[in-house]
């Protein structure tokens, strides 16, 4: 009897248990959700961040502007240079050789051209003159032979073969003499004025081409554009170049600025003139006051290289100038962390 009083009660607590589980189990199921951290791109305006580095804003590579070799390179990697320093020499050889040619044919042009100019010398006329007058004698003694063998055929006194021989001799005596009238006219009135223009064309020409060699024969010597450090030596004496081929890299300590990329989910919350802060591993905890300098328009690849392996390189940035209130102890090429304030 007890046992079965017992029973009862066992069931009838399990079936509580159950109806309440029917009732609260859900509940106790459901996941609360967890709220997310604030990132960069919810904060609202200001706070983002942005990786740079420390650049020089007078950073020039210098490349070669003629195909040749190389004779002398002047500077070694971490010299101070100055501007307008020489730096590298090529062998002016085969350009040496070019501006003496060059020279030559226009010494040459110049003198046909002054010839054209002042016309000829008075010997010269003398001589065509002289020439003009052999023609005519012998232009005259041709006319008189056909004359009398044209007699000679009317009596029948010669052939027509004699005759044709003579009228032929008076043609070619009749030739040349208007030749030597022509250059008995050409000696005293020197030549014509499309001849003298063609003379100074090409002495112009000429002087074109010399100050063309010249200007190359520069391009052999490569003076430094500003003052700064070598902070690369790309090549060495005896080494040949071609157009374009790199030889130095300079950068100017002196002067310094903050290179930042800022991802392209920030792009609209930096402007010109906001306050930024730069930090960086080589100075735990100091931080350099500086100001956005130009916020560039357009969004393009990410190109820094940071020292994270994981970082990507398939995002889209826009880069910013940042300057800052003082540079101490700041070196090219440090990489920052940049907070927009």
């Amino acid at each position: 009897m007890k046992n079965g009083r017992f029973g009862i009660m066992v069931i009838g607590v399990l079936g509580c248990v159950a109806i309440l589980l029917a009732l609260i189990g859900p509940k106790l199921l459901e996941r609360k959700p967890v709220p997310l951290p604030v990132t960069s791109a919810s904060a609202g305006q200001g706070g983002a961040t942005a990786k740079g580095v420390v650049e020089s804003v007078d950073d020039v590579e210098l490349s070669s502007q003629v195909k040749g070799t190389i004779l002398h390179v002047l500077v070694e990697d971490g010299d101070t240079v100055k501007a307008g320093q020489l730096l590298v020499e090529f062998d002016t050889t085969k350009i040496e050789a070019q501006r003496r040619q060059a020279v030559a044919g226009l010494a040459a042009a110049e003198a046909r051209y002054r010839e054209a100019a002042a016309g000829y010398r008075p010997e010269d006329v003398a001589i065509a003159g002289s020439g003009r007058e052999r023609s005519l004698a012998v232009l005259n003694q041709a006319r008189d032979e056909y004359e009398r063998q044209r007699r000679l055929y009317d009596k029948g006194a010669t052939t027509l073969v004699e005759l044709n021989r003579a009228e032929e001799r008076l043609r070619v005596a009749e030739g040349d003499m208007g030749g030597a009238e022509s250059n008995l006219a050409k000696h005293r009135y020197g030549l014509r004025k499309e001849e003298r223009e063609q003379a100074r064309a090409e002495v112009e020409r000429l002087r074109a081409e010399l100050g063309f060699v010249d200007g190359v024969k520069k391009d052999y010597r490569v003076y430094a554009p500003t003052s700064g450090v070598v902070a690369g030596r790309f090549r060495n004496a005896g080494e040949g170049t071609d157009i374009g081929t790199p030889l130095l890299h300079l950068v100017n300590p002196e002067r310094l600025r903050i290179r930042a990329e800022l991802e392209e989910t920030d792009v609209g919350r930096v402007r010109d003139g906001q306050k930024a802060e730069v930090t960086m591993d080589a100075y735990r905890g100091k931080v350099f006051a500086g100001t956005v300098g130009r916020v560039f328009p357009v969004v393009l690849k990410k190109s820094q290289k940071t020292f994270d392996p994981m970082a990507s390189f398939d995002i889209n940035t826009q880069k910013i100038h940042v300057r800052l209130d003082e540079y101490s102890g700041l070196k090219c090429g440090m990489t920052v962390t940049v907070r927009f304030k």
